[in-house]
Formats: structure tokens, C-alpha cells, sequence
């Protein structure tokens, strides 16, 4: 086995340690402005780019990267405050969909821009539009391959 180079290295360490501190930032932004957490936002997000307004638990989960057993969680708590319903499934009665309630949108809508503004504080306003894009690529490349290596859902 080779070792790592110094940059590779550098990179590596990098990512993990982006993968550990950014959730407890955006968590705590997405609290304090919206009462939601990053989970229950990152489901409501997916809910509201759902074509039909609502999608199966296991659609949630590959879209936000979520298990499964966590999604169920989520939408049950968002369920609890009124921002999300569970329902069996038109299509498949053996399955279950979530859809966002007019208050997850409402509560979306508050909780969006507290995202956009720190992903402008900590990334965008740091890169120019060609680092964007070749990060965007890079990243996109390795999720890609990452996903891949964990096989398939279950």
C-alpha cells in the first residue's frame, strides 16, 4: 500500500474534517432562525423539489443521505409539529409517502435563506465562478463514487 501524498493527504483531512464541523454550523444556524434541524431541513428541502409533492421514505433518504431508520425519525417529528404528513401510498399501499403540510413550506421559506447565506459566508464568497464549478465537478465525481461503493440500499 502507497502512503498518501502530502497533498492528498491535505485534501483528505481536509474533507473529513469539513464533514465534521459543517453540520453542527448549519444545525445551529437552522435552529436558532427556523426551530428546525439540519435533518428536518434537509427533508423538507427534498419534499419541496418533489415533482409530485411528495415521495417514498426511501427516496428521501438517498435524495438528503439520511438511513432510512433516520428519515422515518425526521418525518415523524416534522409530522408531530405540523409541517410534514405520512401516508400510505396511492400507487403502492405497502409503502409509505411524506409530503410537506403548508406550514413546512411556510417554515422552508424562513429557514432557506439562513442556508444560502451561510453557504456564501463560508464557501462562495471565497471562490471565484470556474473554482465553483471545478469544486462542484470534483465533488460531484467523488459523492458519485462514494455511492457507488457503498453498494445498494437495502
Amino acid at each position: 500500500m502507497e502512503d498518501l501524498t502530502p497533498d492528498e493527504n491535505t485534501l483528505w483531512r481536509a474533507l473529513m474534517k469539513l464533514n465534521s464541523e459543517l453540520p453542527p454550523i448549519l444545525d445551529q444556524d437552522l435552529v436558532h432562525a427556523a426551530g428546525l434541524t439540519l435533518s428536518e431541513f434537509a427533508v423538507l428541502l427534498t419534499l419541496d423539489e418533489a415533482e409530485a409533492g411528495e415521495l417514498r421514505m426511501n427516496q428521501i433518504a438517498a435524495s438528503c443521505g439520511l438511513s432510512p431508520s433516520r428519515v422515518t425519525r425526521v418525518v415523524a417529528v416534522l409530522e408531530r409539529r405540523g409541517l410534514a404528513e405520512k401516508r400510505r401510498s396511492d400507487v403502492d399501499a405497502r409503502g409509505a409517502v411524506a409530503a410537506m403540510s403548508d406550514a413546512g413550506r411556510e417554515r422552508l421559506r424562513r429557514a432557506y435563506p439562513v442556508q444560502v447565506d451561510r453557504a456564501r459566508a463560508l464557501l462562495f464568497d471565497h471562490l471565484d465562478a470556474d473554482q465553483v464549478r471545478a469544486l462542484g465537478t470534483a465533488l460531484d465525481a467523488l459523492l458519485n463514487r462514494t455511492i457507488e461503493a457503498a453498494g445498494p440500499e437495502e
